[in-house]
């Protein structure tokens, strides 16, 4: 019977206990994914890089911090990378003993061991054969986990679909099919995995400072910027930005210089570095040399666009240098008045290269390219040019010579026209003809009486063909220019410009763009190329006055407007529109860093150029590891021209980049490798204090600093202290106890002999402050650091063992 029990199909267990049976398992197999979940993976690769064989750990720590729900799987992903190796076989090595070190004791054995493998040597005996497998069955297992979860952060899981879409990018990820997909469109396709980055061998380092006249001036709003980001990663990371494929080193470094006010560079410095993250977070391939140069621009045509629709930053300018490191690639891109300079190692010619600074009005191409825009160059300055339209008759030739050359901009203007009349005009033509022959005129001015003489005539058979095409177009010509008046300002004045689109004060914009677009139409009747572009010039500067007077209408209200000295730039919406007399497309440079040693890259504000590039280099070489320094001591020097001068503004700024290329130290005999990394130093340091600390009560500077005033020292005041000292050291770097006796004020100062300023041993990962730390274990013996920040204060320190 349909819908009945039949016994001969039941086993004769109770359901719930089926029930119970089939919770079980579901448990078990739960437990066992939870099991797998919070296992810790390791995935040994090995990689050939440059030649050279090197091998790549891939470890998935179960995450606990509550932003793991950002990398899919709940994982924290790391990756550890051995020395390179010219054996395969070496290489190999290297990973099982990391591997090892991992299974036994976790990621601090891994760092231990990658650490002590520099300076490592296999005996042949240890190694493996170069066939043999780098991966167990468990290890094999790890791997299909792998292949299982998308690579990287950044990832989250679809609520009702079995896939994985990305936070920032268009990329999705199906794990059942092991493949990538990006969106297009309303649907997704097979795309190639997200880049596997390469890690350089490259330390980066940077400095910025900006030094007026007086400390006052550090605080003037239209001071120069600066934006430092030493590591993209991480700064993505925390601001929800996953930048886990891009090459190592990853860093980017901005300077930016206002002009006529500081909205503009203000709105730039704070909206730049949003825009950058974004943009690298949106491809999660291997971003190319075009793709950078792509980046680059678009965030300067979107910075540009937001300044123009701005009331308060229209008419600001920015120029701004931009570095970025990506792996081994630099690319600079700089804009106006910004430029670069670039620092090869060795002291050959070609070491020095400079980048940008081809921005100004002096500069050939540009030049020709502001002629054909017609914009006006007085003194090496650009400006929009000044409306001089003079149509009276002088009695004295000179004058007569001058008005027609300098003050006539069109046919009408040069014959000195009232009225559209071609006999009024022929009329004209003869009388002025007379005035300004050259058989006339003095020897000084026949080659300008020459001159005249051509443009009026031209002017006449000008007028009478336009006359013979279309009388009535003709007369709707001359009445715009007319209309377009006679001011000494580069400003077209609000009320001619409703008279040049031939409406009434206080109309509409809509009735003042239809206008403009009739009295087009009607233009075009007296000759139009292919293209549908005005064939005379007369109609040509006729539509300009058009969009003019559109944009004067549509701009925020302006008071005068200085010229400026570049001719590229963001903002400066009178030079933009509406034609674009200065530019924002960036230049780009592009140089690979391949050379053995430290590259320096230095970006400089305009007021750097008292200083020639040899004074700069030699500047640089005199800190060749300390950044600060060298951007402090070229600012201050710069600065310091123009005090002397009496120049009314000495705000000189500068980034300085140093970035150490290492030699490849497994081409090293291992009787000359060194421990490049010890575990535990011992150095001195030089603490000075400024009025800006945060940090109330230093413990540590108690008997110093007892019966002592308040430090009243700017932070200014604190720089150039102890760039004095570090000039001193860099003289004579033995006498670091005697300055930290003199002028720390740490309580290590008062230790005796040698040791005042002493920091005792300090082993690798036992100091409150990373950062410091950080900084003693990267110096070499003796060798003095550059400024280091910390709440205590600003630091110079020596390593002495």
């Amino acid at each position: 019977m349909s819908g009945c029990f039949s016994d001969k199909s039941w086993s004769g267990t109770p359901m719930w206990q089926i029930a119970n049976e089939l919770e079980a398992k579901r448990e078990q197999r739960e437990a066992e994914e939870r099991r797998k979940a919070s296992t810790p993976v390791a995935v040994l690769n090995i990689r050939t890089e440059g030649g050279h064989q090197l091998c790549e750990l891939t470890l998935l720590i179960p995450s606990t911090s509550p932003d793991s729900k950002l990398d899919a799987g709940g994982f924290r992903e790391v990756k550890v990378r051995g020395p390179r190796r010219k054996l395969r076989a070496e290489a190999m090595k290297d990973g099982f003993d990391l591997r090892a070190g991992f299974h036994s004791a976790g990621e601090a054995e891994v760092r231990k061991r990658q650490r002590e493998l520099h300076t490592k040597v296999w005996e042949q005996g240890e190694l493996p054969s170069s066939n043999a497998a780098i991966e167990t069955k468990e290890d094999h297992e790890q791997r299909l986990r792998l292949a299982q979860r998308p690579r990287g952060t950044g990832w989250s899981r679809q609520k009702d679909a079995e896939f994985f879409v990305h936070t920032s990018s268009p990329m999705a990820y199906d794990p059942k099919k092991m493949q990538y997909f990006v969106e297009d469109g309303s649907h997704y396709v097979a795309c190639a995995p997200p880049h596997d980055p390469t890690e350089y061998p490259i330390t980066v380092g940077a400095g910025a400072s900006l030094v007026g006249g007086t400390d006052d001036d550090l605080l003037l709003p239209d001071r120069p910027r600066t934006l430092l980001l030493k590591e993209l990663v991480k700064t993505g990371a925390a601001m929800k930005k996953p930048l886990f494929f891009l090459d190592q080193p990853a860093c980017c470094f901005v300077l930016m210089e206002g002009h006529r006010g500081s909205a503009a560079v203000d709105y730039c410095s704070k909206n730049f570095h949003t825009k950058l993250l974004a943009k690298l977070s949106s491809s999660l391939q291997f971003w190319s040399e075009a793709m950078v140069e792509g980046l680059l621009t678009s965030i300067c045509e979107e910075l540009d666009a937001e300044l123009l629709q701005q009331p308060n930053t229209c008419y600001d300018g920015v120029s701004l240098g931009v570095a970025i490191l990506l792996g081994d690639r630099l690319t600079v891109a700089t804009l106006g008045a910004v430029r670069g300079l670039l620092v090869s190692p060795g002291d050959g010619p070609g070491n020095i290269v400079e980048l940008g600074n081809r921005h100004r009005v002096t500069d050939g191409p540009e030049r020709q390219r502001i002629d054909a825009v017609y914009g006006e160059v007085t003194q090496d300055t650009l400006r929009r040019p000044l409306r001089l339209r003079r149509t009276a008759v002088l009695p004295d030739q000179a004058g007569e010579i001058q008005r027609v050359l300098d003050c006539a901009p069109d046919s009408f203007a040069a014959l000195g026209l009232d009225t559209v009349d071609v006999k009024a005009a022929k009329a004209q033509y003869r009388k002025l003809a007379l005035k300004v022959h050259p058989d006339k005129a003095p020897e000084e001015l026949k080659a300008r009486a020459k001159e005249a003489f051509a443009k009026i005539e031209a002017a006449a058979e000008r007028i009478e063909i336009l006359c013979e095409t279309d009388a009535e177009a003709t007369s709707a010509l001359h009445r715009i220019l007319e209309s377009a008046g006679d001011t000494s300002s580069a400003v077209m004045p609000r009320s001619w410009a409703y008279a040049v689109l031939g409406v009434d004060e206080g109309s509409a914009l809509e009735d003042a763009e239809l206008k403009a677009v009739e009295f087009k139409k009607t233009l075009l009747k007296l000759g139009q190329f292919a293209d549908g572009t005005f064939a005379h010039p007369d109609t040509i500067r006729a539509g300009q006055l058009l969009d003019e007077a559109l944009e004067v209408l549509v701009a925020p209200p302006r008071d005068a407007l200085e010229p400026v000295a570049v001719t590229r730039a963001l903002g400066l919406r009178d030079l933009k529109k509406p034609r674009p007399i200065v530019s924002a497309v960036p230049q780009i440079d592009v140089v690979q860093l391949d050379r053995v040693g430290n590259h320096h890259l230095a970006l400089l504000s305009s007021l750097t150029s008292s200083l020639s590039d040899d004074e700069i280099l030699e500047r640089i070489r005199c800190f060749p590891r300390q950044p600060k320094a060298a951007s402090l001591v070229i600012a201050q020097d710069a600065a310091m021209v123009h005090v002397e001068r009496g120049a009314p503004r000495c705000l000189a700024s500068s980034v300085v980049g140093v970035f150490e290329l290492a030699e490849e130290r497994a081409e090293e005999p291992a009787s000359k490798r060194q421990r490049t990394e010890p575990d535990k130093v011992r150095c001195l340091h030089i603490l000075m204090k400024h009025k800006d600390l945060k940090l109330t009560k230093d413990v540590d500077s108690q008997l110093r600093m007892k019966g002592k005033s308040p430090v009243v020292r700017s932070v200014a005041m604190a720089e150039r202290e102890l760039l004095q000292l570090q000039r001193a050291l860099a003289a004579n770097p033995n006498i670091f106890h005697v300055l930290a006796r003199k002028h720390s004020e740490c309580d290590t100062a008062m230790q005796p002999g040698q040791n005042a300023g002493d920091l005792g041993w300090v082993t690798r990962g036992t100091s409150a402050n990373p950062h410091f730390e950080a900084v003693m274990f990267s110096l070499k013996i003796y060798e003095v650091s550059d400024i280091v920040v910390t709440p205590r204060g600003f630091h110079i320190i020596q390593r002495i063992a």
